[in-house]
């Protein structure tokens, strides 16, 4: 009898305890959980210089997003992440309004679901499963387009691993890409990451990019295999890329990457040269998965590249910061990879100024062509408002 009433007792005790601490992990699961508000409203002018005398564009819209994050219980969390895009006029030509007596301005009106997945965290990793953000390295090859109004995501199942010393290791899976044109591409995606610190003054990494299917088009194959390498020698902050791309085209493009940055008094200069070259004009070197509007130059004429022949860009920036408001100019020289034809130049130049949860920016990009690009000039101006809660 004894010995049942102890049984008896301690069992009682282990269950309170056991409800107990989930309990206290559930209190904390819904304590840790939290969601937030974005408005991105934008006013965007595109005006081309073509022959077809189109309409110059002036695109407003509003972008609205719901975050909500859950917390962490036994190393599980999820994310779900919606988008309203809205146009509040529309003088412009998304790709699928129809108003194409006026210039492009690609963002499209939508109301979708820009992220679900599960997140388990232990044993040094990260996996998600689910529709994910991918930012890798510094988004040439693979990132979101977060500037867009709608970015990109993946259907994918992803890993992030630390479990070797001053190493990440980063590898997906995609079956889907869903595109800042609001498309659901049907790609087969493979990505590798893998970054080593060897120094805090020198960090390197090795990729391995594969996609089948480009754009949903059967056959339509490539693989990029590449090293990056990021050091700081003295003040001066130094990237260094190296890739080559295999298509199904039986073309095996290079593309290089070489800048040096160094802060002088209250500015950062950068000067760089960033290469997507020409196989002979078989093929040039594309990144269709990564953030283009960083690179080439703020106009996008060369958001995808040059054709065949590829494109060379000698570009300089300078940043620097005058009563909180940001500061940066940029200048571009273009020409052509495969011919060296002068393509012209580009011009760009950005005010932003951020106070708590908001922030406005004023930003411009002037491009000149030659007779030689077959390009037409182009002036874009983008007045953007943002605010987070």
């Amino acid at each position: 009898m004894k010995k049942t009433l102890l049984s008896t007792a301690i069992s009682v005790i282990a269950l309170s305890t056991s409800f107990s601490a989930v309990a206290s992990e559930t209190e904390q699961f819904i304590a840790d959980s939290k969601v937030n508000l974005n408005f991105r409203y934008r006013a965007e002018f595109v005006d081309q210089d073509d022959a077809t005398n189109k309409d110059s564009a002036l695109a407003n819209t509003l972008r609205s997003r719901v975050t909500l994050e859950t917390g962490s219980l036994k190393g599980f969390s999820a994310l779900i992440e919606g988008d309203n895009v809205l146009h509040i006029t529309d003088d412009f030509n998304d790709g699928e309004n129809g108003n194409t007596d006026y210039d492009k301005v690609i963002d499209q009106e939508t109301t979708q679901l820009n992220q679900v997945y599960l997140q388990y965290k232990g044993f040094d990793s990260t996996v998600k499963l689910g529709n994910q953000r991918i930012n890798l390295d510094n988004q040439r090859h693979v990132g979101g387009v977060a500037f867009r109004q709608d970015e990109a995501t993946f259907d994918a199942v992803s890993i992030t691993n630390n479990s070797i010393d001053n190493t990440t290791v980063f590898l997906a899976v995609a079956n889907n890409r869903n595109s800042i044109k609001n498309e659901n591409l049907e790609e087969d995606i493979t990505l590798l990451n893998v970054k080593y610190a060897v120094m805090p003054e020198l960090s390197t990494t090795g990729f391995y990019y594969d996609i089948q299917n480009l754009g949903g088009v059967e056959g339509s194959d490539g693989t990029t295999i590449g090293v990056r390498a990021e050091a700081k020698v003295s003040d001066i902050n130094i990237e260094a890329e190296f890739a080559q791309q295999d298509q199904s085209s039986d073309a095996k493009p290079l593309y290089y990457h070489l800048s040096a940055a160094t802060k002088v008094s209250q500015f950062t200069a950068k000067i760089g040269l960033e290469v997507l070259g020409s196989d002979d004009g078989k093929g040039a070197f594309t990144t269709p998965l990564g953030t283009n509007h960083k690179f080439l130059g703020w106009s996008d004429t060369y958001l995808t590249g040059n054709g065949a022949d590829g494109i060379q860009d000698l570009y300089a920036n300078l940043v620097t910061t005058v009563a909180g408001v940001k500061l940066v100019g940029q200048l571009h020289s273009f020409s052509a990879d495969n011919t060296s034809d002068d393509y012209g130049n580009e011009f760009g130049f950005l005010a932003e100024k951020n106070i708590n949860n908001y922030g406005v920016s004023l930003k411009v990009s002037q491009f000149n062509a030659t007779d030689e690009s077959g390009q037409v000039d182009v002036t874009k101006v983008w007045l953007t408002g943002t605010a987070k809660f």
